[in-house]
């Protein structure tokens, strides 16, 4: 059955007509400008850099589409849990994919398409450097030596998001990082010399995440998986995962209500009063999901050092890719992620004016009727408040691509509509057009609240200063 196209307005900016630049070689000028009415709803390039002698040397705009399969799996045990010093990873050979047992609508490999764009990663002296700080307050005092003169911009390839087949793909990895992909017996035992020790139970505690790759491991991505609770759509490490929600995207702690049991002792009593350095240093836990997925991504990149790796993920997992793709600049594509902004400026991850979000190679994708990635999971009527969930941040890094199911489609807002299944099948392979993706100027978190003298370090808004 043919597909209904839908073209709808923008649901935060207006509709308006760009230019499509084409980059020319050499002798001709490096722009060609076209007045032909763009289709809408279209999303835009990333900005293509212009080569200039001595630039890195710009290849073809187009690329044939990889093909992506699964190699490998990784699980970390959480701080606080029964196996708390578990880190393993399961290895997939192309026979061995073949032969696994996986559920019947479980995909095992994808086709994306792929440009060339800027990027913003760590300088080899500041990679070396963030593997070695162990303590948010190391990484602050970091950054404020440096700031943003420790990432240089670059040029690499970066996943197309203007084409819907590339966004579904990724989607789908995502969907395939809830799985359970435990039939097998041979996970290494990577914090024990690589032995093999098969226990029961393990799988229920921790972070888990899938790894794809094309054929010659020269393009990678990483799949992190998200919230396991029953409002999010269940799952077996929903305790954890919803201390990180709390953790991590909540304005103090989880301090909602006075009936609430918050998740560090920021709060200082009266009405929308927080200690600031408090909360900062509550980041620090080891039970923090951030820290795990730093870890899993740094032994990927020991084994594959030249490798191109992208990350993605969906709500607590496309926060985290988000987090991770700030740190270590990585090309990001993430589905109904609540805003990361909070988490990344109290991480002290480049943010704000030292760092143009049109730019960067983030994008959060999303829809109108998800209340935790529009913010608005908040109040004693919500899903989440019923839930145990503080989910009170609303402001994203990079860009967001907003389809406006509720005003186009007549979606109601509804946490059921939050699941990535049905993010997939409702919404990403329903709509031919990926929404024009954007920068959310202007968006500030926890303006009601007073972080005593560290006010001006919590209270999030798009024009801060990296670093502080």
């Amino acid at each position: 059955m043919q597909k209904t196209t839908q073209r709808h307005a923008s649901p935060l900016l207006p509709n308006y007509a760009f230019t499509l630049c084409v980059l020319l070689l050499c002798l001709l000028p490096p722009f060609i400008s076209s007045s032909a009415e763009q289709k809408p709803f279209k999303g835009p390039l990333p900005n293509a850099p212009i080569a200039r002698e001595g630039d890195h040397p710009f290849p073809p705009k187009t690329f044939p589409p990889k093909t992506l399969t699964l190699k490998r799996i990784y699980h970390h045990g959480s701080a606080g849990g029964p196996f708390s010093n578990t880190f393993r990873r399961l290895d997939f050979s192309a026979g061995q994919l073949s032969a696994a047992q996986f559920s019947a609508d479980e995909e095992t490999s994808f086709t994306v398409n792929s440009q060339i764009g800027k990027t913003f990663k760590p300088s080899a002296e500041t990679f070396r450097m963030i593997r070695s700080i162990r303590t948010n307050g190391g990484m602050r005092d970091f950054m404020k030596s440096k700031g943003v003169d420790a990432y240089r911009w670059g040029f690499d390839l970066l996943p197309d998001v203007t084409d819907n087949d590339t966004v579904v793909s990724l989607a789908k990895m995502t969907n395939n990082a809830y799985n359970d992909a435990n039939k097998r017996e041979d996970w290494y035992d990577m914090e024990d010399k690589w032995g093999l020790n098969i226990s029961f139970g393990w799988e229920t505690d921790g972070l888990r995440g899938h790894i794809f790759g094309d054929a010659d491991n020269t393009t990678l991505v990483i799949a992190i998986k998200g919230t396991s609770a029953g409002i999010f759509g269940g799952g077996d490490t929903a305790v954890k995962d919803k201390f990180n929600d709390n953790l991590l995207f909540s304005c103090c702690c989880a301090r909602v209500g006075s009936s609430w049991k918050t998740v560090c002792d920021c709060y200082r009593g009266d009405e929308y009063s927080c200690d600031g350095e408090c909360v900062q240093s509550s980041l620090e836990s080891e039970e923090l999901y951030y820290s795990i997925a730093k870890k899993i991504f740094e032994d990927l990149v020991d084994d594959y050092t030249n490798a191109t790796i992208w990350a993605t993920g969906h709500s607590l997992g496309g926060a985290l890719a988000g987090l991770l793709g700030l740190t270590y600049g990585l090309p990001t594509v993430t589905y109904e992620a609540p805003g990361e902004l909070l988490a990344a400026r109290r991480l002290h991850l480049p943010y704000g004016a030292g760092v143009d979000y049109s730019q960067i190679p983030m994008w959060h994708i999303g829809h109108t009727a998800d209340p935790v990635f529009m913010g608005v999971c908040t109040g004693p009527s919500s899903s989440c408040w019923y839930g145990g969930f503080a989910m009170e941040s609303q402001c994203h890094t990079g860009r967001v691509c907003v389809y406006d199911v509720v005003n186009q489609s007549g979606w109601k807002v509804d946490i059921r509509s939050h699941r990535i299944h049905d993010v997939i099948e409702r919404v990403l392979t329903v709509w031919e057009e990926v929404p024009e993706c954007f920068v959310e100027e202007g968006c500030v978190d926890c303006g009601i609240w007073d972080f005593n003298d560290t006010g001006a370090v919590l209270k999030i808004g798009a024009t801060e200063m990296c670093g502080v």
